[in-house]
């Protein structure tokens, strides 16, 4: 499983937005002045968005099923 969080403080939201633009599964929505984690479990660790982002505002890990439950 793949846990995904933005901190909304170190994003600078709208006014970047490379983390949306980069992501090929559509995880992230631009809305007004922020963007937020739309879609989690379409995220497939790929990085892209770690890798651009300036800020250092996402984090994602990967934690074992059996931990989670499922």
């Amino acid at each position: 499983m793949i846990i995904i969080k933005l901190d909304k403080t170190q994003c600078k939201g709208p006014k970047c937005a490379k983390c949306a633009y980069v992501c090929p599964n559509n995880v992230f929505t631009i809305k007004s002045d922020s963007i937020f984690i739309s879609s989690p479990n379409y995220c497939k660790f790929c990085q892209e968005c770690l890798k651009i982002c300036p800020n250092t505002a996402i984090n994602i890990k990967t934690v074992p099923s059996s931990i989670c439950g499922f």
